[in-house]
């Protein structure tokens, strides 16, 4: 008999990640200590894609690559979420003029690498990072895999925090100049998320005990918060996505969540709950600005924690009503049942071990 096994942990940081999306684009510290709202918003809530990626690399990758008529559905679904998104936020791209003298090409480089919208960069990275790992896990062995994602990130890194270490007369700066003709930013589908997807996968391989993923953990996440802040001082960023301490974090974070494994499900909330928080939360960011402005009510948007709690607060409750929706469309009433309200679950055929190797579900 196959058993399935849930992870709350995995879910609810889900949810917590979607909001620190939110604290990403609001910096909700700003008024109150610019420096502290950086490490807040710069450096810690920088786990929230990572996160994202390693979801997809533990729970769905596997079994993309055990069955490849299932990682062709989930690339159309990502597909289709990427092109609603785009139709979703069009309007609002015209209004603010961000196809302005945009020629074919700037165009298919937004609808392909950097997204159509500042938020939707994601979309596309996650199909192409997606595609890339299938290829090369596919054809190389782990550590093969595992090098070459090493090196692209690590190329990345030098295009984001670490650029201003490239000396701007070096052959080495011409060529990221001439990167960046191509793609806005090194955070995209090649150099950032093929790494997050291998560590998810190497996760459902094997993962460290608790104790040691807790120990690393703590010594990581110091370390991560050292290197932004001194990247802050040395003003080397080009931009604030990528941290060579972010891969440890991420890593002992997400196999500590694991350990919070049940047999049983556990009810928390509705499964597309954290992606619409995601997707919408810059349409509320527009609407709270709009609407302190026709008011008169400066404070939600000059109070950063203000402004915050309200994008956030209405966000979720958006989001909500459009989940509530969602679940009423024919084709989501009728798999209702087997629908899993958002928990990540496996199949296992046996008690599930620290070392078993799972197929994603």
């Amino acid at each position: 008999m196959t058993q399935k096994y849930f992870y709350p942990a995995i879910d609810r940081f889900k949810l917590l990640a979607s909001f620190l999306v939110i604290v990403i684009h609001t910096s909700p510290l700003t008024s109150i200590s610019p420096e502290a709202d950086y490490i807040l918003a710069r450096v810690l809530a920088r786990t929230a894609v990572p996160f994202f990626f390693m979801v997809t690399g533990y729970f769905v990758l596997p079994k993309a690559l055990e069955d490849g008529a299932y990682g062709w559905s989930y690339l159309k679904r990502i597909g289709l979420i990427y092109l609603i998104s785009m139709v979703l936020y069009l309007p609002v791209g015209i209004y603010a003029g961000h196809f302005k003298g945009t020629g074919v090409i700037s165009l298919l480089k937004m609808v392909f690498l950097d997204g159509t919208f500042y938020h939707l960069w994601y979309l596309p990275a996650l199909i192409l990072g997606f595609a890339v790992m299938l290829l090369l896990l596919r054809f190389l062995p782990l550590p093969t895999v595992g090098a070459v994602c090493g090196l692209l990130y690590t190329v990345g890194l030098f295009g984001d925090s670490y650029y201003g270490m490239i000396g701007e007369s070096s052959f080495v700066y011409t060529i990221y100049e001439g990167l960046f003709h191509v793609f806005e930013y090194t955070r995209n589908g090649l150099f950032y998320a093929p790494i997050f997807l291998l560590l998810g996968y190497v996760l459902s391989e094997r993962r460290p005990s608790l104790a040691l993923s807790l120990g690393a953990l703590g010594g990581s996440f110091g370390l991560l918060l050292g290197e932004g802040i001194l990247l802050k001082l040395l003003e080397t960023q080009r931009h604030d996505s990528m941290y060579l301490f972010l891969l440890p974090v991420m890593y002992f974070l997400f196999s500590a969540l694991l350990e919070d494994g049940w047999e049983e499900r556990q009810k928390t909330f509705p499964k597309d709950l954290p992606l619409c928080i995601y997707l919408l939360h810059p349409l509320f960011i527009i609407l709270v600005r709009g609407g302190a402005k026709v008011t008169g009510l400066a404070v939600f948007v000059d109070n950063s924690p203000v402004h915050f709690l309200a994008v956030a607060v209405s966000t979720f409750g958006g989001a909500l009503i459009l989940t509530k929706l969602l679940a009423l469309l024919p084709n989501r009433s009728r798999k209702k049942k087997s629908s899993k309200e958002g928990e990540y679950y496996y199949d296992h055929k046996n008690q599930p071990g620290r070392h078993d190797r799972p197929s994603a579900s």
